[in-house]
């Protein structure tokens, strides 16, 4: 790892260390939406500044720009506004974001046994969590997380198929596969926390913890990734 990566991992790795003590020390307190949202801008501007090889890399450091937006929406203004008003304008965010990274990784995508077993765990964890969530979703609004739910379990499961494509390096490939999959745990814990009524009434820290610890981590792994200076295997450069 260069020392940017290393420097990456020094910084946010600890820092959701943090936020899962102060989710259980200090429930619902703004100060720490403001840390939060901070952490997620510090990411976007790295990611943005880092100098980048491939083009892959700017369309994962475009995806990180929408997650910031999203961000901005779902967990800043819910500090001060009520959150549902701002919700459609972060979940459109998210879903951009979720775009620019299938765009970066889903090179030499073809379906194969191994791509299916890649979907295994996305559908394992997914259907669950839907069966549980619709329900308690009427209107527009299911409609909406329908489309937002596929693109999101797409991702994932792109992500994933990454480690079987042999485009990226190994190494590069496992990161990306794991931050997809904490991409995808991310979001189930944010739809459960939003919309499913025993945990939507009040603050729930372990769940938070779930959320925040995948969430930050995630997008730390795409940052690591916009700075590695070897991130696609050299025969397949030119492919």
């Amino acid at each position: 790892m260069n020392i940017i990566q290393k420097l990456l991992l020094a910084t946010f790795l600890p820092l959701t260390v943090l936020f899962l003590v102060l989710d259980n020390l200090s429930p619902e307190a703004a100060y720490v939406n403001y840390i939060k949202f901070l952490s997620i801008i510090s990411l976007c501007l790295t990611a943005l500044l880092i100098n980048k090889k491939y083009p892959e890399q700017k369309l994962l450091a475009a995806a990180m720009f929408f997650v910031m937006i999203g961000d901005f929406f779902l967990v800043f203004c819910s500090t001060y506004f009520d959150s549902g008003k701002f919700m459609p304008f972060g979940i459109l965010g998210f879903t951009a974001a979720y775009l620019f990274v299938i765009a970066a990784v889903q090179k030499n995508f073809k379906i194969s046994s191994f791509e299916a077993a890649a979907a295994l765990p996305v559908l394992a964890i997914t259907v669950p969590a839907v069966i549980i969530l619709f329900p308690f979703i009427n209107g527009i609004m299911r409609y909406g997380l329908i489309i937002f739910i596929a693109i999101l379990c797409y991702c994932s499961w792109i992500c994933i198929g990454t480690v079987f494509r042999g485009y990226f390096t190994t190494k590069n490939s496992r990161l990306i596969a794991l931050a997809g999959f904490l991409m995808l745990i991310c979001d189930l814990g944010v739809g459960m926390a939003t919309f499913h009524p025993y945990f939507s009434s009040s603050f729930v820290p372990w769940l938070k913890n779930i959320i925040w610890g995948a969430y930050v981590p995630a997008w730390t792994i795409i940052v690591v990734t916009i700075a590695e200076k070897n991130l696609i295997n050299s025969s397949k450069i030119n492919s």
